[in-house]
């Protein structure tokens, strides 16, 4: 998701509502391998959402695991 579609979504919801959530930018992928490129990162984002369990939620295993699987496994080709 861009950022533009976040915000959309969030447009969607009074500005009083509760919320509780999290979200990870390019540069947090970047952190884990800087040697990523725009697509690489797209890929891995993907595979991140495509692949998320609940019960362990996003964090820096979760995007690591989908940073190999992209890089490694060929995933994002």
């Amino acid at each position: 998701m861009t950022v533009r579609e976040f915000r959309a979504r969030l447009a969607a919801v009074g500005d009083d509502e509760l919320c509780c959530g999290t979200f990870w930018l390019a540069e947090d992928f970047l952190g884990i391998n800087p040697t990523m490129t725009p697509d690489e990162i797209a890929a891995a984002m993907e595979y991140a959402e495509d692949h998320h369990d609940a019960n362990e939620g996003f964090n820096w295993w979760h995007l690591e695991m989908a940073i190999d699987a992209v890089l490694l496994e060929g995933e994002g080709k």
